[in-house]
């Protein structure tokens, strides 16, 4: 069940304004293509048809699901100043009906009320109505599908309807009602006066001239007052909203008694001509500063009901339900990849144990392995000696003799050789000298001699014997890759 309040809940769209006075209720709300304003009223036997006149008016135009907000007229509200009170904003709604409770014969616990600041001096214009009146709106609204968003009065939305930056007097009436002076300065009440002794409609009877002087009487007393209070912002202007006389000609009749512009008004679309249809519509264009309908009015969503209790048991047993199966579907799951995996493990650990096995077939005996080994340094033993043997050039299997021959033709006056050892590329010389210098000299003419030139010694020792003869000993070097 709460489910399905929940998703029966409409969109909210569509604004529409009800205008309440006693004895009539008006609504005005925009057409669906929003280019005009659809307009339509119901007399009101007693208090008692207001909620069955609400709903016959919200089914015929098809607002269900629509904002609504409410204009009381005269009669049921009342307005009062008092000084402005040391409470912030959001708790005024709760503290005025304790603030003006010796200035209304109703107890605060039956008042709705909500204020604001008045333009004029430092004080609290404070606006006061019957919480069952109101109540008796809201619930009429709701039983509708509606959602109620404001709920004002008239004199307050008026102000639409004026500049909102200028300070203007409104001379309005509804049809078979006394006269009404209000004052706004940038569309906020200000100043707000009932004119009595004044026959309607003012234009058109025996003594209509008398009345209006009377009347720009009354009117220029008021621009005195307001002149006074309203130093930064004088009146710049009067407007006429009367629904029982011709609003030009009235306008035209003051304008020759008074010493400041005249005018009908016309902010309000044309088709709303009278005064309870340009409230209503004025309500539209409201900035809710003064709403009766305060948060203790509003339908407070109480949870904790056995349906809504039973209704959450249920969901909660679904959810723990639907856990469950998913907690047993995983581990189902689960199981499953287990299985499958130890499935696996078996075949693989088998298919190791084969490869094992088959490895011990073809592991060699250590009788081999030493044999193989002893063959291995036999077979090095043999490699080295070819090895050495490969040391020996064709010098050792041709013999000396051309070294020895080219030895003789590089023979030198000033050398005498008593020793020579050739082995392999070897080649080593004793001997004597007749200088030390005649030794590197002979040495150099080796090059002129192929099986002499690539000889190369490492040693070269020159010294005397008993004698004082330079003695020399060379010694052959071996070439680098030659060394064993």
């Amino acid at each position: 069940m709460l489910m399905k309040k929940l998703l029966n809940r409409k969109t909210v769209s569509k604004v529409a304004s009800f205008a309440v006075f006693e004895g009539k209720l008006t609504l005005v709300c925009p057409t669906e293509d929003g280019n005009g304003w659809i307009c339509d009223s119901m007399a009101l036997a007693s208090r008692e048809s207001w909620a069955a006149s609400i709903a016959q008016l919200i089914n015929t135009h098809q607002l269900n699901g629509s904002r609504i907000r409410f204009v009381l007229g005269h009669g049921l509200y009342q307005s009062l100043i008092i000084d402005q009170p040391a409470i912030p904003r959001h708790e005024l709604a709760s503290a005025l009906p304790f603030l003006v409770k010796d200035l209304v014969t109703e107890p605060p616990a039956n008042l709705v009320a909500d204020g604001f600041a008045e333009p004029i001096k430092d004080r609290l214009q404070v606006l006061v109505a019957q919480r069952a009146l109101v109540q008796q709106l809201v619930v009429a609204c709701l039983a509708n599908g509606c959602e109620p968003e404001l709920i004002t009065v008239d004199e307050v939305v008026l102000g639409q309807m004026t500049a909102d930056k200028q300070s203007q007097l409104v001379l309005h009436s509804r049809q078979h009602s006394g006269l009404h002076l209000t004052a706004f300065k940038h569309q906020v009440m200000c100043f707000q006066r009932q004119l009595r002794g004044f026959s309607q409609p003012l234009i058109g009877l025996t003594q209509a001239d008398l009345q209006i002087d009377g009347l720009a009487l009354e009117l220029q007393r008021s621009l005195d007052f307001l002149s006074a209070q309203l130093r930064d912002a004088p009146i710049a202007q009067v407007l006429v909203s009367c629904d029982s006389d011709d609003n030009e000609q009235l306008a035209a009749a003051l304008q020759q008694r008074l010493n400041v512009p005249v005018a009908t008004v016309s902010a309000a679309p044309a088709e709303l001509t009278d005064y309870d249809t340009r409230v209503a519509w004025a309500a539209q264009l409201h900035q809710s500063f003064v709403n009766l309908y305060s948060d203790s009015l509003k339908p407070q969503s109480n949870w904790l009901t056995l349906p809504n209790l039973v209704a959450g048991w249920a969901a909660g047993a679904v959810v723990i339900g639907s856990l469950a199966g998913w907690q047993s579907w995983q581990e189902y799951r689960a199981t499953q990849l287990l299985a499958q995996q130890q499935a696996q493990l078996t075949q693989k650990q088998t298919e190791l144990d084969n490869a094992k096995a088959a490895l011990a077939r073809h592991l060699p005996s250590e009788l081999k392995v030493k044999l193989s080994g002893e063959l291995e340094q036999h077979l090095a033993a043999k490699q080295a000696t070819l090895k050495a043997i490969a040391m020996h050039d064709h010098s050792l299997q041709a013999g000396y003799a051309g070294m020895l021959q080219q030895l003789a033709q590089a023979a030198s006056q000033d050398i005498s050789v008593s020793r020579i050892h050739a082995q392999g590329n070897q080649l080593d010389l004793e001997g004597v000298a007749r200088s030390p210098n005649a030794v590197p000299g002979w040495l150099q003419s080796f090059a002129r001699y192929p099986q002499l030139a690539d000889r190369r010694f490492e040693v070269m020792s020159l010294g005397r014997n008993e004698e004082n003869i330079v003695t020399f000993m060379l010694h052959a070097q071996r070439k680098t890759e030659e060394n064993p």
